[in-house]
C-alpha cells in the first residue's frame, strides 16, 4: 500500500530531467504525458512502471487542469520530472489554484461512494505510486516511484 509522507527527500540529491509547464487546457494534457513516458524509456524504466506512472500522471494533470485551474488556459500547470542517484522517479505537478485538504476527499470505496462520477483520482495516485505528498495548501503533488 503507498504510503503519504511529508517529510520529503533532501531535493538536491535530485536531477531534473524535465520541466514543462502549459496552458490548463484539457488537450496539452496526452502531450505532457507523452514527453513523461519519452523521458522514463530513455532511463530504461521497466515498462510496467512506465505504465502505473504513466496513469498517475495524467490523473494528477487532469486534476490540476480540471480542479486547480477551472479548466482556464489562462492559467499555466507546472509538471517536473526528477529522478535522484539509486534510479527513484519523482514527478511534481504544480498549479496556481487554492489547493484542497486530502482530509475533505470522500473514500471512493464506501458504499454511497462507488457510483460517484467524481472522486477517485487522488485513491487511484496513492494505489499506482510508492509515495505521495500533498504541499500546502494542496496545489502540488509530488508522486515517488522507486
Amino acid at each position: 500500500m503507498p504510503r503519504d509522507s511529508t517529510a520529503g527527500h533532501p531535493e538536491n540529491e535530485l536531477s531534473e530531467l524535465l520541466n514543462i509547464g502549459f496552458p490548463a487546457n484539457p488537450d496539452a494534457i496526452g502531450t505532457v504525458a507523452d514527453a513523461i513516458d519519452q523521458a522514463l524509456i530513455e532511463l530504461h524504466v521497466p515498462e510496467q512502471k512506465r505504465l502505473e506512472i504513466g496513469l498517475a500522471v495524467q490523473e494528477a494533470l487532469v486534476n490540476a487542469v480540471v480542479h486547480g485551474c477551472d479548466s482556464d488556459s489562462s492559467k499555466e500547470v507546472r509538471c517536473r520530472l526528477q529522478s535522484d542517484r539509486n534510479g527513484r522517479i519523482v514527478i511534481t505537478v504544480t498549479d496556481p489554484g487554492p489547493g484542497f485538504s486530502t482530509d475533505l476527499l470522500s473514500d471512493p470505496k464506501r458504499q454511497e461512494d462507488l457510483y460517484a462520477d467524481h472522486g477517485r483520482g487522488v485513491y487511484l495516485i496513492r494505489q499506482l505510486m510508492d509515495e505521495v505528498s500533498f504541499v500546502r495548501p494542496g496545489n502540488e503533488i509530488k508522486m515517488w516511484k522507486y
